[in-house]
């Protein structure tokens, strides 16, 4: 999902991330910058004029390997968890991974992506719905392989990012 989105590209042969990746991607939030929520309104300039840039870091879900990647987690200044939508297990470690933010991160942004509509969907849509309301957050679908929704997420967890900014 996240080579699709910095890249722009699908490697239907891609494996999972073990350990963690590093992508950049300089985002063009001209169209909404105006709309955003700042309290500064010396960052609304800054982001016209020069333009907001996010790191990305993949971290793989191998909670075996969690070790060698939280220290990712500590300056993190917002989140994306994925889960697969044909693969309950990644489902199920969604509480395992939001307890490893809040603990690392403290409370930033985050959203919660169900990733492969383009799959069999083996999570069922009203555990997904519940999640959701229960922890009060924006939701998406995505497809990396149609590139579906895939934009969408990215720049809405970039808003909320500049928006927790003060």
């Amino acid at each position: 999902m996240l080579a699709r989105y910095v890249d722009g590209k699908f490697h239907e042969d891609s494996a999972p991330t073990i350990g963690a990746n590093f992508l950049i991607k300089e985002i063009d939030l001209s169209k909404i910058v105006d709309n955003l929520n700042l309290e500064n309104p010396e960052l609304r300039q800054d982001i016209k004029e020069k333009g907001f840039q996010l790191y990305f870091w993949d971290l793989g879900g191998q909670h075996d390997k969690l070790y060698s990647n939280e220290y990712y987690f500590v300056q993190a200044v917002g989140a994306m968890i994925v889960f697969s939508l044909n693969d309950l297990s990644t489902f199920n470690d969604i509480n395992f991974w939001l307890t490893k933010l809040k603990d690392l991160s403290g409370e930033v942004p985050y959203i919660l992506v169900g990733n492969k509509t383009d799959l069999e969907r083996n999570v069922d849509k009203s555990l997904v719905e519940a999640e959701v309301k229960n922890l009060g957050i924006q939701y998406f679908e995505t497809s990396a392989k149609l590139n579906e929704n895939v934009d969408l997420a990215f720049e809405s967890l970039s808003i909320q990012i500049l928006n927790n900014f003060k």
